[in-house]
């Protein structure tokens, strides 16, 4: 289960990078840090534009200098804290306004805490069978790729009966087990994607 990857490229890099807000000067290093959010919501609606003509007005391209542009519009709608963006409810309350001052009305589907395999699982590949990115919240974990982070899940793998999530972090194409991303001890994992019509889970994997 797989997104259109191309979607996603920015020159090398797979995905937005937060860090470019510094770069540019829309933001100091202090909050671009933060604002690891922002870039996957970046991602998000620019792949929605990308891929459905009527979505189009969520993006403005898919160069770094546009992706840049709209990680600063979206900032106005789901402002980073000290914490960045700690919630999916935040999350989703920024981005329904957002798209709602584009005139565009989807559905937030949000799961606030994944421990169960299976829930979990099916919530998030769920988004991926609607054609749409997922955004994976995770708090206080071991992994530090993934630890106090929002990223992008684009796709999804079975590989001798363990699960595999294909993501858009830092800018990069990047592969985790979801297995242990569940199962590990964390303070929060939740998900976000949206919906032109509602929120379906897909079925649970053989």
């Amino acid at each position: 289960m797989i997104l259109n990857h191309q979607a996603f490229q920015i020159g090398n890099d797979y995905g937005g990078k937060q860090q470019w807000l510094s770069e540019s000067g829309v933001k100091n290093k202090f909050w671009s840090d933060r604002s690891c959010g922002v870039a996957a919501s970046a991602n998000l609606m620019t792949y929605l534009g990308i891929q459905y003509e009527e979505l189009a007005d969520l993006y403005h391209g898919n160069s770094k200098e546009d992706y840049t542009h709209l990680m600063e519009e979206l900032y106005a709608y789901i402002k980073p804290g000290i914490f960045g963006i700690p919630t999916v409810e935040k999350m989703a309350k920024g981005l329904t306004k957002y798209m709602n001052s584009k005139g565009i009305q989807m559905m937030p589907c949000t799961k606030k805490w994944l421990f169960d395999v299976k829930d979990g699982s099916s919530f998030i590949r769920g988004g991926l069978a609607q054609g749409t990115p997922v955004l994976l919240l995770t708090w206080n974990y071991s992994d530090r790729e993934l630890k106090n982070h929002w990223v992008t899940v684009t796709g999804w793998d079975v590989v001798y009966g363990e699960e595999y999530m294909t993501v858009s972090n830092w800018g990069k194409k990047r592969t985790y087990s979801y297995d242990k991303w569940v199962s590990e001890r964390s303070l929060l994992k939740g998900a976000l994607y949206f919906s032109r019509n509602k929120c379906l889970d897909a079925p649970d994997m053989i």
